[in-house]
């Protein structure tokens, strides 16, 4: 029996269910729960996202069988931007790790990022956090106090930031204009996570939206889209 969150699922055959698991031992993996979609499946209204539970799977091959479940809680109650940002962190997770790549770490940043959403009213810290916590677990951190040469940032020098590699010392300023360079002082800050002031979590926010992008390719984020269409509701 393992710890698990339900990241997706699929309606499969007639009566069942795809699910896409997230557990400390094995990582993101799929596993077919049978009937679970039937009136009387005691899995049909836990097989959810946000429901922290208990499961065990079997089978030899990518795809597993679910053989048996139980909710360890109730589903964490996340309602409106906080839901949205939790199906925006479901969705990293299934777009960036590597089927069957344990990481117990991540898992616990995991669960403590959906607790984090059902208490703190400002999602966007919490988001950030854990974008930088999942690029340093699948090994994609930069530094925020060194440049890309090696010397210590300086608070009153300018640098513009490299996807894959980090901060690059501004000599003169980019062809993409200034708003692709950042003020050493404001990386400095971020480094010690100083998000005190909006500014610097709009910083952040363009920042890591740039270090994302290499791992996440062309295809947009799903979760991002539904995110952005519920801000613009009356």
């Amino acid at each position: 029996m393992s710890p698990a969150f339900v990241l997706h699922r699929w309606p499969y055959q007639d009566t069942s269910l795809l699910l896409e698991l997230f557990t400390p031992e094995h990582g993101r993996f799929r596993a077919i729960a049978k009937g679970a979609k039937r009136a009387k499946s005691p899995w049909r209204s836990i097989l959810q996202p946000f429901i922290p539970l208990q499961i065990e799977t079997r089978g030899r091959h990518e795809l597993q069988t679910l053989v048996s479940a139980e909710a360890l809680a109730l589903a964490f109650p996340l309602q409106g931007i906080a839901l949205y940002s939790a199906f925006y962190v479901n969705e990293l997770i299934q777009r960036l790790t590597t089927p069957y790549h344990a990481n117990e770490q991540l898992f616990r940043d995991y669960q403590q990022t959906l607790e984090l959403l059902t208490k703190v009213e400002q999602v966007e810290p919490i988001l950030r956090r854990f974008e930088w916590q999942l690029l340093c677990h699948l090994g994609h951190g930069f530094d925020w106090v060194l440049d890309t040469s090696g010397n210590p940032i300086q608070s009153e020098r300018t640098y513009q930031f490299m996807p894959e590699a980090g901060f690059e010392l501004c000599l003169a300023l980019p062809a993409s204009g200034p708003s692709s360079v950042y003020r050493g002082a404001d990386i400095l800050r971020l480094a010690e996570f100083d998000v005190a002031e909006p500014r610097l979590l709009v910083v952040f926010k363009r920042i890591m939206r740039m270090a994302l992008q290499p791992y996440l390719g062309a295809q947009p984020l799903r979760s991002r889209e539904f995110f952005l269409q519920y801000k613009e509701m009356p």
